[in-house]
């Protein structure tokens, strides 16, 4: 169990600021552990709300978020480590036999209580992903013959080469498949849905899927190679950057992924990437200060969120139409899923964030977002990935516990070997 404590090493601002960043933490834990379904004899017992205004949805990326809140809470001493075990047990028992999916790949939204697939929902690729981080990482950590056995067989489960293509004579991931052709996103024809062509969020796909046995070096790293890389820049910040560039798609994956000093075959750091794609929209929100007055020297970030008109995906520049979209909404999330890339300007946001009247619930932490536009308005409602992120980026600034178990997965080191991502320090390969 940990406890902040006044050191000799941090000034009394960061003994201030980590006890904040804790909290954080804190309460992002009790939104997983409030809203998840923890009824031992419910089919869908350990699957996670997708917000808070749909208690009859369930998310399974979500649901990777909450296993790796049990990591945190047994660090930090939330809960009993006996009772994290039997909850990581019974979720794995709920993804492996109750979840529906399509080699391997779950539905994205499922019911609450029954596990069964929600409103014709597709089977999705980075969805799947998301969860497996959370069985990945709580493997590692538990290191227990039950969790071991149900994690083994969900991954091993995952057929990603059953979501390989040739797309402008590359290799390629599908994003999804729907079976029912008014389904999600099936745009009327079943089948496979979309590609990924272009960098997004899906970079811990590529070290999962190059793990496995049946994918060689050689095939891992084609696959790995399939995605365009188009490079852009605002201001000095040069970074490749995703079709949209919303915020988000930098962050998730190293919120389990520790790239600090990684760098792949084409000497790419994703993370020093990410930090430029921070770095770029801290300094595009700070030009237009003036035409957005939710933007203050400390807020910033365009990304997926809650706003005044409902849930909305925000885009900065550059993006592929070379146009903005936002309306002046500031997500919590963005700001705290900047934490390992930009640290100081985060806290700051993050010190800010605490004076909005309203913005703080003492239980949750954080509401989604806020927008101060027209009228001051604030989100009502927390949506569980972007509360997933906080919590995982908060632990990442404080102790690293999610990430160090995830890193030390076999299979992360064993896909990382296969793909050629080496860590560096001082220009020497470790």
């Amino acid at each position: 169990m940990y406890h902040i404590y006044v050191s000799k090493r941090f000034y009394k601002g960061e003994i201030m600021m980590r006890r904040k960043i804790e909290k954080i933490q804190e309460t992002a834990f009790n939104f997983f552990n409030d809203y998840s379904n923890l009824d031992y004899n419910s089919k869908g017992f350990g699957l996670t709300v997708d917000h808070t205004n749909d208690l009859e949805k369930a998310s399974i990326a979500a649901t990777g978020f909450t296993l790796s809140s049990y990591i945190i809470a047994d660090k930090y001493g939330y809960l009993a480590h006996e009772e994290l075990i039997k909850r990581v047990i019974g979720t794995l028992k709920t993804l492996y036999y109750n979840v529906p999916q399509y080699e391997g790949f779950f539905a994205h939204f499922v019911d609450m209580k029954t596990a069964e697939r929600k409103n014709k929902s597709e089977y999705s690729t980075v969805d799947t992903a998301l969860a497996l981080n959370g069985v990945i990482a709580c493997m590692q950590y538990f290191k227990n013959e039950e969790i071991d056995k149900y994690s083994k067989l969900i991954i091993n489960r995952v057929n990603w080469k059953h979501f390989v293509h040739k797309r402008n004579g590359k290799d390629t991931l599908y994003m999804a498949y729907n079976d029912l052709k008014d389904g999600d996103y099936a745009e009327g024809k079943s089948g496979f849905i979309h590609h990924w062509g272009m960098f997004a969020e899906q970079l811990m796909m590529y070290v999962m899927a190059a793990a496995k046995n049946d994918f060689s070096i050689e095939e891992a790293r084609s696959l790995y190679n399939g995605f365009d890389r188009i490079k852009g820049s605002y201001d000095s910040y040069e970074f490749i950057f995703s079709p949209g560039n919303t915020l988000f798609i930098y962050q998730y994956p190293l919120a389990w992924l520790d790239l600090e000093n990684v760098y792949d075959l084409d000497n790419i750091s994703w993370f020093l990437n990410a930090k430029n794609a921070c770095m770029a929209q801290y300094k595009w929100c700070m030009d237009n200060k003036e035409r957005y007055k939710t933007y203050n020297p400390n807020f910033f970030g365009l990304t997926a969120s809650d706003s005044p008109n409902g849930y909305a995906v925000f885009h900065a520049l550059p993006n592929d139409r070379d146009l903005i979209i936002t309306d002046g909404t500031v997500a919590a999330n963005a700001i705290i899923g900047s934490l390992p890339f930009i640290t100081e300007i985060a806290l700051k946001g993050i010190k800010d964030m605490f004076n909005i009247d309203g913005l703080w619930n003492s239980k949750y932490g954080f509401y989604d977002a806020f927008n101060f536009e027209k009228d001051k308005w604030i989100s009502n409602r927390y949506i569980a990935i972007d509360k997933g992120l906080e919590m995982l980026m908060a632990n990442a600034y404080l102790t690293k516990d999610v990430q160090t178990a995830y890193m030390n997965s076999s299979i992360i080191i064993e896909g990382m070997r296969k793909l050629g991502w080496e860590k560096r320090i001082g220009g020497k390969t470790r």
